[in-house]
């Protein structure tokens, strides 16, 4: 009998071709071929048997396995794809790609509850970084079945990027968050990365996002203003929702340096929590506009990496500068108490020579607000310490209190911009409560924020 020839071995093998000696092909995908209990946010992955890069033509394309009715399509001719975002039309990367492995993130809704498809994918999609076509020959082969919708009116979700828990997306479970919600939703998110962008809308309040790993659970992508201009679509992670906590995470931005504005994360809500979070980016990594308390969180970027018009907490942070320029740009109106920073540590990656505090045209913000309380300072801050032009200096609150160098040394502050200045003890005890500096319009104690409270008034 003639043996079977490699066409047939490779409909058997149904997922993992045999590659011939030099061929590259893929050699894993999820949801793995057959899967029947699928998440209806999956992304695809692929992995191959050697690096690749994204070719210049061709589509992935998800048929209905009923009838073959295409369902979504990705076709590498559309040079600008876009995908709703939480209620956003918004530019997005469908496709990334990391050595040998590939996430396509499908377009919103793509795949439905209860239905099963198929995935195809023309050769010339993805090649070796030597210009070489992969090959992906299990096309009609790639089946999977999408799980029962999930019940209306759970408040405690599980994300998992291997399709373990109730979504595999982060966004995926956001979307299912009632629109006006009034009840508490945590959304835990085991270790793992989730490309993409996420967007929670206003009318998603109260949701609380911890994960399970501060450097293991990591959201990721390329978003900033060449993509989606305006401060309202570019940031990699997007709050206009109140009641917000973040926990245990980290977001990164992956936009290169000189990319543009690039947030790792936006925040426009009341009564915020960010706390034990690493955020990376370069310029503008968070704008926070409302009232936010951070703590125990890592930032990095540069430009003036932190900015916005909210009223901030920033309690025992990092701030790490990664090339010259500014640390802070406050933008709070009169009568708005600006950005605050107790017990922080202002570092820089070697090299940095020069990053100053904040910057302000006072004349355009004139009540801008930014105080540094019992915080380190790395030699990066030049002597002069604030960047002010303008000459509406009257209600300037650019001030400090007890900064000393990275080993604790107080720091000269009598060659600090004349614009700015040293708090009084007193003064500075009442700005070391973030509940007053928080509760400008109504009392918000944030959970853990009397830690701070007590070391003030023990000071």
């Amino acid at each position: 009998m003639a043996s079977p020839s490699l066409t047939s071995l490779l409909i058997l093998s149904t997922l993992v071709s045999i590659p011939c000696p030099g061929e590259l092909t893929a050699t894993n995908v999820f949801p793995a071929n057959g899967a029947d209990h699928v998440c209806p946010d999956a992304s695809l992955r692929l992995s191959f048997n050697a690096p690749v890069v994204l070719g210049d033509t061709g589509k992935i394309t998800i048929y209905h396995s009923a009838d073959h009715r295409q369902v979504d399509c990705i076709d590498l001719a559309d040079k600008k794809p876009t995908n709703n975002v939480g209620g956003k039309t918004l530019r997005y990367d469908p496709i990334q790609i990391t050595g040998n492995a590939v996430s396509i993130q499908l377009h919103f809704r793509a795949l439905q509850s209860g239905e099963s498809y198929e995935v195809e994918i023309d050769p010339g999609v993805f090649k070796s970084t030597g210009g070489k076509f992969a090959v992906v020959k299990n096309n009609g082969e790639w089946k999977f079945s999408v799980r029962a919708a999930l019940p209306a009116g759970r408040t405690n979700l599980i994300v998992a990027a291997d399709g373990s828990g109730d979504f595999c997306t982060l966004q995926g479970a956001v979307d299912y968050v009632p629109d006006d919600n009034q009840s508490p939703i945590e959304i835990f998110v085991r270790k793992g990365e989730y490309p993409g962008l996420t967007y929670i809308a206003a009318q998603k309040g109260r949701v609380h996002i911890v994960g399970e790993d501060r450097k293991g659970t990591i959201i990721s992508g390329r978003n900033n203003d060449r993509l989606n201009s305006g401060r309202i679509g570019r940031a990699l992670f997007s709050v206009d929702a109140n009641d917000f906590v973040l926990e245990n995470v980290t977001l990164h931005n992956t936009t290169p340096y000189g990319g543009s504005q690039a947030e790792a994360l936006a925040v426009k809500g009341e009564h915020c929590v960010l706390r034990n979070d690493d955020f990376y980016s370069f310029q503008d990594t968070l704008l926070l506009t409302g009232r936010v308390y951070v703590t125990n969180c890592h930032v990095e970027g540069d430009v003036d990496f932190i900015w916005g018009q909210g009223s901030v907490f920033f309690d025992r942070c990092e701030l790490k500068a990664v090339h010259k320029g500014y640390y802070l740009q406050a933008r709070n109106p009169a009568g708005q108490p600006g950005y605050v920073f107790f017990q922080c540590k202002l570092t820089a990656t070697p090299g940095v020579a020069r990053c100053v505090l904040a910057r302000i045209d006072a004349d355009r913000f004139p009540s801008s607000q930014a105080v540094f309380i019992d915080c380190q300072m790395g030699s990066q801050i030049p002597p002069i310490g604030w960047d002010v032009k303008g000459t509406n200096l009257s209600h300037l609150g650019f001030c400090e209190y007890h900064s000393t160098d990275l080993q604790g040394k107080q720091l000269d502050p009598r060659q600090r911009h004349p614009a700015s200045r040293q708090l009084t003890e007193a003064e500075a005890r009442e700005l070391s409560d973030p509940a007053k500096v928080l509760s400008y319009q109504q009392l918000w104690i944030p959970a853990g924020a009397q830690i701070s409270h007590r070391n003030a008034q023990n000071r």
